[in-house]
């Protein structure tokens, strides 16, 4: 159990989040405005801050003050609907969690219990008796040796967390349900697809950062790809759009009904791709007006999830066995080679889309059981030696 402030200027609002947080075990310490909260921050000192943004109530003002008053405090804000952009800026202001409407113990308390975690260094003041004064001299090379050896432990740590963040291999995305992935080679990014939030998310492949959000008012996303100058998405219900590479890529063309269940969708510079896991078939396609099927191949695998062009051949990435499968792309119902994927032997993440940058590929998963968790994306850097050895 822990004590938790709680900044709501909304009294229904407040006596919502307290019953909820008490039943998560926690007790909150309520407060109606800004003040109030860093009167709270500075003598009940709580373990978390959680803020409702509302109409009256700025949660990006609210999380620069806490910040300022204690820096390493984990904040989570609850939102009142639902927002992804105002999520991630809000994450970019130093948010630890955001969790969206409707508000119940399930969404809240794994948010709670992940800022809990993140705890910072507390600092005191430990008063020496007093000592004897060494001579000058000693006391400069004593200085002087304890500043070569900070230096040098700054050093090391530094090349540790280069080395780190070199090793990293996944990272967890502000959104729950992915449903694609795509690498643009022009602007050098990953693009994930999110159906819940209808958005398309544009990622730094350095550091996984979001650099763009785009949001679809019409449409589901299910799996994007980059082809001919354009972007392709998939719609839920089977509708192909072409997109412009603008900055809200604006639709060209509209293919309606053109692939029902389609899970994932690859260009290998002359034909379309696409995958149907109900009837378990890969499409072959030509790119005309009416992206006709000119073949249809009996998948080899057991769930099909995405596809994806690595320039030499075609790959789809198998949720059900959890791998990557190498097709003929003459007859791709003829495997070259199986991948096993160890990142998803576990069980906690189900493999949704995969895409290749060239010289590794990536993978998006959703957490199991569904919405119990943010949705992670692989880096699978160790595949591409395996590619050049098969």
């Amino acid at each position: 159990m822990a004590s938790l402030g709680l900044l709501a200027d909304d009294e229904l609002d407040c006596r919502r989040l307290v019953l909820l947080a008490g039943e998560a075990g926690h007790t909150v310490m309520p407060a109606g405005r800004i003040a109030e909260a860093v009167e709270v921050l500075r003598e009940h000192r709580p373990k978390a801050m959680l803020v409702v943004d509302g109409p009256r109530q700025d949660a990006a003002a609210a999380v620069r003050e806490i910040l300022r008053v204690a820096p390493l405090m984990p904040i989570v804000v609850a939102l009142r609907r639902r927002d992804a952009g105002r999520a991630v800026a809000l994450m970019r202001l130093g948010a630890a969690e955001v969790v969206s409407s409707p508000w119940s113990r399930e969404a809240l308390e794994p948010c709670l219990s992940k800022a809990l975690r993140y705890q910072g260094t507390a600092f005191s003041v430990v008063y020496a008796p007093p000592r004897p004064a060494l001579p000058y001299y000693l006391l400069a090379v004593l200085v002087f040796f304890g500043a070569a050896f900070g230096y040098l432990a700054l050093q090391r740590l530094q090349r540790l967390g280069r080395e780190a963040l070199e090793q990293k291999a996944y990272w967890d995305m502000p959104y729950k349900h992915p449903a694609g992935l795509a690498y643009d080679d022009k602007s050098r990014s990953l693009w994930s697809a999110d159906w819940f939030t209808q958005s398309l998310y544009e990622h730094s492949p350095a550091d996984l950062a979001i650099k763009r959000i785009v949001h679809f008012t019409a449409q589901m996303p299910v799996s994007v790809a980059f082809a001919m100058d354009a972007v392709w998405s998939v719609a839920a219900k089977g509708t192909i759009v072409r997109h412009m590479r603008d900055a809200v890529l604006t639709p060209v063309e509209t293919y309606k009904d053109a692939a029902p269940h389609t899970v994932g969708i690859a260009y290998d510079g002359l034909y379309l791709w696409t995958c149907d896991p109900a009837r378990r078939l890969v499409y072959k396609r030509l790119t005309d007006a009416a992206l006709t099927v000119v073949a249809s191949y009996r998948y080899p695998g057991a769930e099909p999830a995405a596809l994806v062009f690595d320039g030499k051949s075609l790959w789809s990435l198998d949720a059900g066995n959890k791998e990557l499968i190498r097709h003929n792309l003459e007859r791709p119902d003829q495997t070259m080679g199986r991948i096993a994927l160890p990142e998803y032997r576990d069980g906690e993440y189900k493999p949704r889309g995969l895409a290749w940058d060239g010289t590794r590929f990536w993978t998006v998963a959703e957490k199991l059981p569904k919405d119990s968790g943010p949705a992670r994306v692989f880096q699978h850097a160790d595949l591409a030696a395996m590619l050049m050895r098969r």
